[in-house]
């Protein structure tokens, strides 16, 4: 073979030896050298998200509760619940706490109480003295017919028709020869009896005329 017959067969030997050795070195060096510099990256776990499902309702918040107090409702009287201590709901005083008025049968049988009733419900005076309590009970809050009721300490209630002296301001009653003088004035309880005359200073009293008791 002749050298200028052999040429073509050199190169196309050369050409394949040179890729051949390229080849080798992009197995041998794992890949380019851009990819060779490029550090290795770990991944980064992601957070949880977390999902809501749209059909399970919220829990209510628990109510807040703050302590409340109740008012108390008495019938008894005090400074909150007197009538007419300001000149409104002027018929009648309260009866003492525990006192009922009596029916027109009851006063008909057993007399007024102290709480009044029956045909004479309106209270126009009451006293608390050392011995014994009263209560003037009125036709209506006029006063001009009354009765006087009276119940000593640890004996029964009397109840006594009454007279009105304007002059010295007391209510005045009599029953079996003993005399009994309300002094409006004061709430005080005159009781004469036997020509002897007791007076019972009073602890508290109060007028239907908007008298008070701090004399």
């Amino acid at each position: 073979m002749s050298w200028s017959g052999a040429r073509p067969v050199l190169l196309v030997l050369a050409v394949v030896a040179t890729l051949g050795a390229f080849g080798w070195s992009l197995l041998s060096g794992g890949g380019s050298d851009d990819e060779a510099a490029a550090p290795a990256t770990t991944p980064t776990p992601s957070a949880p998200v977390l999902s809501v499902d749209p059909t399970r309702e919220a829990p209510a918040p628990s109510p807040t509760t703050e302590p409340t107090t109740e008012p108390t409702v008495t019938a008894c009287e005090d400074e909150n619940t007197r009538f007419n201590a300001d000149g409104t709901q002027g018929d009648s005083l309260l009866p003492d706490c525990g006192q009922q008025p009596v029916t027109k049968a009851q006063q008909q049988t057993e007399g007024l109480s102290l709480a009044c009733g029956g045909d004479y419900p309106v209270i126009l005076y009451k006293s608390t003295t050392n011995g014994s309590k009263t209560s003037i009970c009125g036709k209506d809050a006029v006063g001009d017919r009354f009765r006087v009721v009276i119940k000593p300490d640890g004996s029964d209630t009397l109840d006594l028709s009454g007279t009105y002296d304007w002059r010295n301001d007391v209510y005045v009653a009599e029953r079996e020869g003993t005399r009994y003088e309300l002094h409006a004035v004061d709430g005080s309880l005159h009781v004469t009896e036997g020509g002897e005359t007791r007076v019972q200073d009073s602890k508290e009293w109060i007028s239907l005329d908007n008298e008070t008791d701090d004399l």
